[in-house]
C-alpha cells in the first residue's frame, strides 16, 4: 500500500507559520525602531516564502509504503532521504493529535524501534487508523 498526505496537512503547517510569524512580528514591533521593522520586513517575507512555497513541495513529496516485513517513508525536496524500518524491529506507535490538528480531524504517528524513531506528519484519522491496521497484520 502507498500513502501520500492530504492536502490538509500542507494548510495545517501554513496555518501555524503564519501563525508564529504573526506572533513573532507583534512582539518585535513592541520594539519599534526603523532596524526592527526591517527585520519585521525580513521574517514577513522569509516565512511567507517558506509557507507558500517550499512547504507544498515539500509534503507531496511524501510517499508512505507498507509492504510485507517493512514500513518505507520517502521525503524531501532538495535532498530526497528514505526512511525504512522493518516491522519486527518496530517496538511500539503512538498517535496523537495536537488541537490544531483535531480541528481539522487529523492525528501524527510516531513509530519507535529501538534506537530510532520515524515521525509521520498529520494523516486524517480514518487513514491513520488504516495505516496503523496495516502494520499489525
Amino acid at each position: 500500500m502507498i500513502f501520500t498526505l492530504p492536502a490538509k496537512t500542507k494548510t495545517l503547517w501554513q496555518i501555524r507559520i503564519v501563525l508564529a510569524i504573526a506572533f513573532l512580528c507583534l512582539f518585535l514591533a513592541l520594539f519599534i525602531n526603523k532596524y526592527i521593522m526591517i527585520v519585521i520586513f525580513f521574517i514577513i517575507a522569509t516565512g511567507l516564502l517558506f509557507a507558500f512555497c517550499y512547504i507544498p513541495f515539500y509534503f507531496k513529496s511524501y510517499k508512505i509504503t507498507i509492504d510485507t516485513g517493512f514500513i518505507s517513508i520517502s521525503k524531501g525536496v532538495f535532498i530526497k532521504r528514505t526512511n525504512i524500518m522493518p516491522f519486527p524491529r518496530l517496538v511500539y506507535t503512538q498517535s496523537y493529535s495536537t488541537p490544531l490538528s483535531s480541528l481539522f480531524n487529523m492525528k501524527i504517528l510516531l513509530l519507535k524501534a529501538a534506537r530510532s524513531w520515524l515521525l509521520i506528519p498529520e494523516l486524517e484519522n480514518n487513514t491513520a487508523q488504516l495505516l496503523l491496521e496495516a502494520m499489525r497484520t
